[in-house]
């Protein structure tokens, strides 16, 4: 079955099975445990049919995150053209930003950054970039989310900024303090540990970091949580406006040649700003919960993640209900939609514990990365590489 093909059957749409819960990594009360996700076994990756050519056509590659699982992903195209997947445990890994110096993971508490020693040869592979874990911040219960690197912001130099979700700010780490706070929405009146609005992405514009996706304008513990539809926006940092409202669960904001990209999660939908209406046009919409966007020319790349059990009909989102609409069963994965016409090119199905995606993000004339993530002690004493 193709993936924009609609299911059509007369079974109920989207309803987590038995045999499905344990493919997935759950029990049966629909939790995750170590005993259910070793019984899982590992991921299984399913690409649409000309992606291996579109891969190899972009010359770079791409990093997931997958949130629930703990897990970042290199998706590569090895030397005889074909893609290969490396995938690493990091923590509660969420937010993304790579390019060819370093790797930035952020999890809910933790700040990784890894550094490119270079290309190596490694289990008969040649790989043209090494990504090395060097330096991590314990930033507490901040409930990192989305990511930026060299970034400025009200003039000044940022080499790390993230989304942190919980204090309801956007933060960078620090060498002393868990975290410093650089914005908060001004409805915010304090800086606690109570998940208020759900401020969960951020992105740049110019070099400048420019916009914010926040579920709910609320300024009590969960507030967001009250109601999810209609209830998000986007915010413009330079002018404390609203730019894009009556959103469902907002997240990863992007700008791309000239044009602001949000993704209404709750929805299921792919859209950019008009900022005379403040409404999201969409351009196509997504067989899953939206998260995650990267740009590889006129190409959006979307992760996707399935709804989770206990959470199939969670009433302050419509997705459960836009999908049936559509007929279209959900999954997990990576979406790739052409912008100028919103029809779907690309995608990836992933099976298995991994049910969920939360950042993508492309790197860039690099095909083959590599990183050993935090394993393997006797390749960290072998990959060395000093000044000089």
């Amino acid at each position: 079955m193709d993936e924009d093909t609609p299911l059509t059957t007369n079974k109920p749409l989207n309803e987590w099975t038995p045999s499905g819960l344990k493919k997935s990594g759950f029990n049966e009360e629909g939790e995750r445990t170590d005993e259910s996700v070793k019984e899982a076994g590992q991921p299984q990756f399913h690409l649409s049919p000309e992606f291996d050519q579109w891969l190899k056509d972009t010359g770079g590659s791409f990093v997931l995150s997958t949130y629930q699982s703990g897990h970042i992903i290199f998706l590569g195209m090895s030397e005889d053209s074909k893609p290969y997947f490396i995938d690493r445990v990091v923590g509660t890994a969420m937010g993304v930003t790579v390019d060819r110096d370093k790797l930035w993971v952020a999890a809910r508490d933790q700040i990784w950054r890894f550094s490119n020693i270079g290309s190596g040869r490694l289990s008969g592979m040649h790989y043209q970039a090494v990504y090395m874990p060097r330096s991590g911040y314990m930033i507490g219960n901040s409930n990192a989310h989305d990511a930026i690197a060299d970034v400025s912001f009200r003039g000044k130099h940022y080499d790390f900024l993230y989304a942190n979700t919980q204090f309801s700010c956007i933060a960078a780490p620090d060498d002393h303090y868990s975290f410093v706070p650089v914005w908060k929405p001004s409805f915010i009146s304090e800086l606690v540990a109570e998940d208020r609005c759900h401020l969960n992405g951020i992105c740049s514009r110019d070099g400048e970091l420019r916009y914010a996706t926040i579920c709910g304008k609320n300024d009590t513990p969960l507030g967001w949580k009250d109601k999810q539809t209609g209830t998000g926006f986007v915010v413009d940092l330079a002018t404390e406006e609203i730019v894009c409202e009556g959103l469902s669960m907002p997240h990863s904001p992007r700008w791309h040649q000239g044009k602001l990209w949000v993704l209404n999660s709750g929805e299921g939908e792919l859209g950019y700003v008009d900022f005379k209406t403040k409404r999201l046009v969409v351009v196509s919409h997504c067989t899953g919960f939206a998260r995650g966007l990267c740009f590889v020319g006129n190409m959006a790349v979307v992760g996707l993640s399935r709804l989770r059990p206990k959470v199939l009909d969670l009433p302050g989102i419509n997705l459960a209900t836009r999908l049936k609409e559509r007929k279209t069963p959900q999954r997990t994965g990576v979406q790739v939609f052409n912008t100028e016409t919103g029809v779907l090119a690309h995608w990836i199905t992933m099976e298995g514990p991994i049910t969920e995606l939360y950042d993508i993000a492309f790197l860039q004339s690099i095909s083959r990365p590599y990183t050993p993530g935090f394993r393997d002690s006797e390749l960290h004493r072998e990959l060395m590489n000093i000044p000089g």
